[in-house]
């Protein structure tokens, strides 16, 4: 049996039906709208129109009467300064007033043309109404003509005061300061100001008349669309507020936080939105991840259980809402995300609903702060590195300089030194010849740091060669100084310096002034001090100074106050200057006072005037007396000892005869020296190969055992520092396996020289530079390949190998201390030693900034340099400083260079022979270099 049933239309849901008439409303509210928004966006833009010409009216009424204003103050203001121009003597107060009137005629003048005919600039029209074009250009105002006659006055001033004549009296002067300003300009320039407000005021008016009908018809319009517009329409938004509530603060904090990744989570961790700017930047869509787990999908595995705990937490409000954490991309990269985290409650159970995680990609700014700190800390290291260098050249240039207390042949004299920095540009020096002259003198580099110490450094050299050559004409002094700075200055640098050569017989003093502050001579019988006023050239600025030398009679107790200008430079707080007229206060207060308390004085008073214990300059005063006259006595020849199995030979003999025969080996000649002959000796040294080369009188190396010194030349077993230091009461020695052991060392060693007070501070520091020196040679210069060539660059990081023997030993007893640095390379040959010495001497080895002269300084600061090298097997070198004796670097010290192998080779390269011909030109002994040079046992 069939059975139909008919099924009833099911009702249409409310929404459905409904749906027309909330159409119908919604086109009806859309077009309200749409008329009240246009009403209002014709009357908002007729009042932006007319607001914005008021504001360029009021902005271009303002620019023309700021300026034409600022004519009127500038007329004054020229009038003003045009006077304190002429009336003004100071030269440098001068010159500042008259680049300032400059530039107010400048600015005037420039004022002018733009209102004449229009700047961008100045945002002036280049039109002017037909009242402004009569007042500037036709009679009887003619403002234009009038500016321009008072411009051109001011600058033809400005020509007329670079005379020395101009005077108050100038008629250009007269025109400025009566005529122009108390005739018309200044009224004209205020009738000029009154019409240009005028002219804005009416514009202005005119604007604000079209502004007031734009805002009544405001007030109308918005009267009617709130009474037949928004009326109805408020009473339909009451009914969709409730609904929209919860979208609204959902939209609110999405807009709010929308400034990188926005991502939502729910308390599953399920993604519920990914905004564009995270689809952008991770490659995934958002339909990809939406409904996903944030953990699993965007997370690594390593970091979820803890970002998961987080997570939690944050819901429970006990966490912190902002964090860093990786962030997986569609291709596998992870970024590094910095999270602010906002949680969302729902805003009727105010619950904990979601989580707003905000991201901003902090990847590049994590590397960045990486490499920055990378950076930061090769850096710091370089620093260090060049503090450290900077302070072994202070080092250096300390050990270079002489005591300061000093006696020469009726002469007490003392120094006192201060640096600015590390390395200064001061220097003093002194020295004897012939037992009755007494020669001193004082320089000062023009600046300070390692440049200045670099000429330091030459000068130090060239008056080292004066020494040696007995020089006591101080012209020539100058001249061979000026020529060593012009070999290595650098820049623009140069040097002043006072020589002086005082023959103590007669008093006689001899003075060559290369453009150094005057000096003081106090006068003991008339009991006055006078300034001796001696001129010439810098040292280091021309090749022929031409010096020239002045000459007066010192008796005894007479004085010489001699100075840099440091102290003269030296500025107060306030910035005065310390000034000559402090120093000569100071030299009359302190007239019968101990040389060392008059010093003190000084720098004490320096001190005070400063307000400060360091200064921006390098200070040296020097104080010297003649104390006595003396006679000369012809120096007897000093004692040579008895030879011992080996040739010895006295200097004098070896420079009337160098030629030495081939047959002869090297090891076993012995060449004794008297006193400032080394640096004669060492061309014919080192042509003939010679270097075994020991004063004959020093205390210290008889002290050590002078027929031991003889016997040198014998191999024995032990280490060499040993002969000398058999019982020591230091003894340490440091074996290194890497580059890097070379620092701690170094450490080591300066902590165990502090634990000795004997040892003066000053010593300290030098061992620890030369042992740097020598530990770098053994690192870096001794490994060398079959062709002579570096193994290592140097500074490279390496290992050490065992068989390189490379160590140092710091051995001391009570009278004696002494490093010895050892390797079993074996490559230092006396060709080396001897070259550098003669060039470095010469000055030959030394470069404008650079230097180059490390072997040489460290024979020149010890007492004593013993070398002991096996060819290819080991190179030991021993430097001695004696405890109970004062060093005086002034004076050579020996050194005996020993070479044990078996066969000769020629000593003196090319370029040490084409040297040696230029240099042996100023010897007293000329001989010329030999074409086939004798060699030696190397």
């Amino acid at each position: 049996m069939n059975t139909t049933v008919q099924l009833a239309e099911s009702p249409q849901p409310p929404r459905q039906k409904d749906k027309p008439k909330i159409n119908f409303l919604l086109v009806n509210m859309w077009g309200r709208y749409t008329l009240a928004l246009l009403l209002i966006a014709g009357l908002t833009t007729s009042a932006f129109f007319i607001m914005s010409d008021l504001l360029k009216i009021n902005e271009k009424s303002g620019a023309i009467v700021n300026v034409s204003g600022r004519q009127r103050m500038l007329s004054q203001r020229g009038a003003l300064l045009a006077l304190r121009l002429i009336a003004e003597q100071n030269p440098v107060i001068k010159a500042h007033v008259r680049d300032e009137l400059t530039q107010m005629t400048e600015l005037m003048l420039k004022s002018h043309e733009g209102l004449v005919k229009g700047s961008e600039e100045m945002d002036l029209p280049s039109t002017m109404s037909d009242a402004m074009h009569n007042m500037y250009f036709n009679p009887p105002k003619a403002l234009d003509l009038q500016v321009r006659n008072f411009i051109t006055m001011l600058q033809t001033l400005i020509s007329d005061s670079y005379q020395p004549n101009t005077t108050l009296d100038n008629p250009h002067l007269q025109y400025i300061l009566k005529e122009a300003p108390n005739r018309r300009l200044l009224k004209t320039l205020d009738e000029a100001v009154n019409q240009y407000e005028a002219e804005a005021a009416s514009e202005i008016q005119k604007a604000m008349r079209w502004e007031e009908y734009v805002f009544i018809t405001t007030l109308l319009t918005l009267f009617f669309e709130g009474l037949l517009i928004f009326r109805p329409i408020i009473k339909r938004v009451k009914i969709a507020t409730n609904a929209l509530m919860k979208e609204k603060q959902f939209s609110e904090n999405i807009i709010n936080t929308s400034q990188a990744l926005i991502i939502a989570v729910d308390q599953r961790g399920d993604i519920v939105l990914f905004n564009q700017y995270s689809q952008e930047l991770s490659g995934w869509q958002a339909q990809e991840v939406v409904g996903k787990n944030f953990f699993e999908l965007l997370i690594p595995e390593s970091d979820q259980e803890q970002l998961r705990t987080t997570f939690h937490a944050m819901f429970a409000g006990q966490s912190a809402s902002q964090l860093e954490s990786p962030l997986i991309i569609r291709s596998g990269q992870q970024l590094l995300v910095e999270w602010s985290n906002t949680l969302i409650k729902d805003p009727i159970t105010r619950q904990p609903a979601l989580l707003i995680a905000t991201g901003i990609d902090v990847t590049a700014r994590h590397l960045a702060l990486t490499e920055l700190s990378s950076a930061l800390t090769k850096s710091a290291a370089l620093s260090n590195r060049l503090q450290e260098e900077v302070s072994h050249a202070g080092l250096l240039q300390k050990a270079m300089m002489p005591p300061p207390v000093f006696q020469l042949p009726g002469v007490h004299g003392q120094v006192k030194l201060t640096t600015s920095t590390e390395v200064g540009g001061d220097y003093y020096d002194y020295y004897e010849v012939d037992g009755c002259h007494a020669v001193f003198l004082v320089g000062d580099v023009s600046g300070h740091g390692v440049a200045a110490g670099t000429l330091v450094s030459a000068a130090k050299m060239s008056v080292h060669q004066l020494v040696n050559q007995g020089e006591t004409d101080p012209a020539a002094m100058l001249e061979h100084i000026n020529n060593a700075l012009l070999a290595v200055k650098h820049e623009s640098m140069f040097m002043t310096m006072m020589c002086f050569s005082l023959d103590s017989r007669n008093g006689h003093l001899r003075i060559a002034n290369a453009g150094h502050v005057f000096p003081y001579l106090w006068v003991a019988a008339e009991k006055d001090w006078c300034a001796i006023e001696a001129e010439g050239l810098p040292l280091g600025k021309v090749e022929e100074p031409g010096y020239t030398e002045m000459s007066l009679t010192l008796q005894p107790n007479d004085r010489l106050f001699i100075f840099t200008d440091g102290i003269v430079e030296e500025e107060s707080p306030t910035g005065a200057a310390f000034g000559f007229d402090a120093i000569e206060d100071l030299l009359y207060q302190a007239l019968d006072a101990p040389m060392e308390d008059i010093l003190e004085l000084f720098f004490g008073q320096l001190q005070t005037h400063c307000q400060k214990d360091t200064f921006s300059d390098d200070v040296t005063l020097m104080l010297i007396e003649h104390t006595q006259r003396i006679a000369y006595s012809t120096p007897t020849p000093a004692h040579t000892p008895d030879k011992q199995e080996l040739m010895q030979i006295s200097g004098t003999d070896f420079l009337n005869d160098p030629n030495i025969g081939s047959q002869i080996s090297r090891q076993h000649i012995l060449v004794l020296f008297d006193d400032q002959q080394l640096l004669e000796l060492l061309p014919f040294l080192c042509i003939e190969g010679v270097r075994r080369v020991l004063p004959a009188q020093h205390a210290f190396l008889r002290e050590l055992g002078w027929q031991k010194l003889l016997q040198q030349h014998a191999i024995i077993a032990g280490d060499d520092i040993f002969q000398w230091l058999p019982h020591p009461e230091l003894q340490r020695q440091f074996i290194l396996s890497h580059s890097d052991d070379k620092q701690f060392v170094l450490q080591e060693m300066t902590g165990l020289l502090q634990e000795e007070t004997k040892i003066p501070e000053e010593l300290r520091e030098i061992i620890i530079l030369l042992a740097d020196e020598l530990l770098e040679n053994s690192l870096y210069g001794a490994p060398r390949d079959s062709q002579n060539q570096p193994l290592y660059p140097k500074g490279t990081e390496r290992d050490v190998s065992p068989a390189e023997g490379i160590r140092i030993d710091l051995v001391k007893d009570d009278k004696c201390l002494g490093i010895m640095v050892t390797d079993h390379w074996g490559t230092f040959t006396p060709v080396i030693f001897l070259k550098r010495l003669l060039l470095n001497s010469a000055q030959a080895g030394l470069e404008a900034g650079i230097g180059g002269a490390g072997l040489y300084l460290i024979w020149r600061i010890c007492d004593y340099l013993q070398v002991r090298v096996f060819p290819n097997q080991k190179t030991q070198i021993t430097l001695l400083w004696s405890l109970t004796h004062e060093s005086d670097h002034d004076n050579d010290s020996g050194f005996q260079f020993f070479y044990h192998n078996e066969i000769n080779e020629v000593m003196a390269e090319a370029d040490v022979l084409e040297h040696f011909e230029s240099y042996s030109e100023d010897l007293p002994h000329p001989v010329a270099a030999n074409p086939n040079p004798t060699t030696g046992e190397m």
